[in-house]
């Protein structure tokens, strides 16, 4: 029965490349999971009232329904990078109106990032300060309600600064705090308990022309008076110089050319300062997110599916967000697992077809896994599977006579070949699979590390820009100041020259009147002599 044995020797080995596959490939985890367990290592604390609005400094005195738009947009925060640069690419910056709603229909993004396109200086910061997007996004998630209590108790100390009014770009409306909840029973993504209390004022900022938006700039340092925080100094990132606000932002608020509104894209999403959550129109979200997962509740919620693997930094938003897609993973790896065990239960089989003379073999299974960890296991399955007398020696023992076991053997053998060889050619694909996940993850390493450092070349241009923009400012006022005091040297010499001639000329009137009156005395002096030698 030689070649019956050498049949069962080519189990075995199949067998036993089984299971170095499975315990080479395994299972392991995605690189997005380990970056995950490293991003939620730490224990993260909620943030304090004065971390809340020095965070949110920058951006508190925007109008309502674009305020509701960044703090949304900011929790996908790699959509916002993708959006940036589509609007840099061909024609995109050019598209107005309806033609630019229509050109983002075929973009998968979310509505709140989409609706930030017609504002291309607050996409721009918040593509160059990813940072602070981050941040901001990972505090509307965890603490939602203290980010809109927050904004109004920034509000209220621009509007004591005097800073903070109606004009001809926005109407700035205040009304009574009134708690609410929401309409649909939902409540506002808060993982703390809220720790910035509720306002006694609410101000309402929006447009004067309701089809055209006014963003503002100003200094945080300027506008809310004086800091009460000196822990948390305000955020605080200086406009283009392109926007041409110059030095207005010295006083305080400067506007740059409005914006006009896709009617599209605008005003679906407003504030609910009474529940501290963003009220939405459902049908207008939807809309804008034709063909795509629809909503029905008037609150929104975050939508996981668009943070597009970019870790969330609060573990606790991550056990709410990540909670049901981590449960997946898991069913999926029990299921693998599953598959292989079943390629494990073949050692019974092997135990039974490894017997000589009726004795089972204990060393098969030390030799088996010596086999399985030898390095040129698949050279040798390789080979194995090349050798040319192979099949014959397969089909001349199931044509000898006399040996139905021996051929029912022999069948049973071929058939656990192929089942053996089909499970290995799967877990070999499996493996090209995470090998290819492990390059994407490493190439979008390389493009996350080339993204900051021209972050960094940006940042390091526009410093140098704001310095130059200062130092010509400054040699600007130092003129004008110079020019001013010559002005005023030239002015007094010219009152003093007039003083020093009407002195001149009062004391040439003083001389003329004593010498008048001199003459006068003479003359009545005469007279009087001459009266009183007539008398005598």
């Amino acid at each position: 029965m030689p070649h019956a044995r050498r049949a069962i020797r080519a189990l075995r080995l199949t067998v036993a490349l089984g299971f170095a596959a499975g315990l080479l490939l395994g299972s392991p985890r995605p690189p997005s999971a380990w970056a995950q367990t490293a991003a939620t290592a730490a224990v993260a604390k909620p943030l304090t009232q004065g971390e809340l609005e020095a965070l949110l400094a920058p951006i508190a005195l925007y109008p309502d329904d674009l305020l509701m738009q960044v703090l949304m947009a900011a929790t996908y925060p790699l959509e916002l990078v993708q959006a940036e640069r589509w609007l840099k690419q061909g024609g995109n910056a050019t598209l107005k109106g309806d033609g630019l709603g229509k050109a983002l229909e075929a973009q998968p993004w979310d509505p709140a990032v989409k609706s930030l396109v017609p504002f291309p200086p607050v996409l721009t910061m918040m593509n160059e300060q990813l940072d602070w997007t981050q941040r901001l996004g990972d505090a509307v998630l965890a603490q939602q309600t203290d980010v809109m209590n927050a904004v109004q108790s920034l509000r209220a100390r621009a509007d004591a600064a005097g800073k903070l009014g109606s004009g001809a770009q926005q109407v700035v409306t205040k009304t009574s705090y009134s708690a609410a909840a929401a309409p649909d029973g939902g409540l506002a993504q808060q993982v703390y308990p809220p720790s910035v209390p509720p306002p006694r004022q609410v101000y309402s900022i929006a447009p004067t022309n309701p089809q055209t938006v006014y963003v503002p700039t100003y200094n945080p340092s300027v506008v809310y008076g004086a800091w009460p925080y000196p822990a948390y100094p305000p955020t605080y990132y200086p406009p283009p110089p392109a926007l041409g606000v110059g030095n207005a932002l010295l006083t305080g608020m400067a506007f740059a050319t409005g914006v006009a509104v896709v009617n599209s894209l605008w005003g679906w999403g407003r504030p609910a300062w009474g529940g501290g959550y963003v009220n939405v129109n459902v049908n207008r979200y939807n809309a804008i997110n034709v063909n795509r997962t629809q909503i029905n509740s008037a609150t929104w919620r975050h939508d996981v599916t668009h943070r597009q693997g970019v870790a969330y930094r609060n573990p606790e938003v991550n056990n709410r967000f990540r909670g049901a897609e981590a449960g997946q993973r898991s069913a999926a790896r029990d299921e693998f697992r599953g598959r292989t065990q079943q390629v494990q239960q073949a050692g019974g089989i092997r135990n039974a077809v490894g017997e000589r003379g009726g004795q089972a073999r204990p060393e098969a299974g030390a030799a088996r896994d010596q086999l399985a960890n030898r390095p040129n296991a698949g050279a040798a399955r390789d080979q194995l599977a090349n050798r040319p007398n192979t099949g014959a020696a397969r089909d001349q023992l199931a044509n000898r006579p006399n040996t139905g076991a021996a051929r029912d053997k022999a069948a049973a053998i071929e058939q656990l070949q192929a089942q053996h060889r089909a499970a290995f050619e799967q877990l070999a694909a499996q493996a090209g699979q995470r090998q290819a996940m492990l390059a994407g993850a490493l190439g979008e390493g390389d493009t996350a590390r080339a993204e900051m450092t021209a972050q960094i070349a940006r940042l390091s241009d526009r410093l140098a820009t704001t310095e130059r923009a200062a130092e010509a400012a400054l040699a600007e006022l130092r003129a004008a100041a110079e020019q001013q005091r010559g002005a005023f040297a030239e002015e007094l010499s010219r009152v003093r020259a007039e003083h020093s001639a009407q002195l001149r000329a009062a004391d040439a009137e003083r001389d003329q009147l004593r010498s008048s009156q001199a003459e006068e005395r003479a003359r009545i002096q005469a007279s009087v002599d001459q009266l009183r030698a007539a008398a005598e």
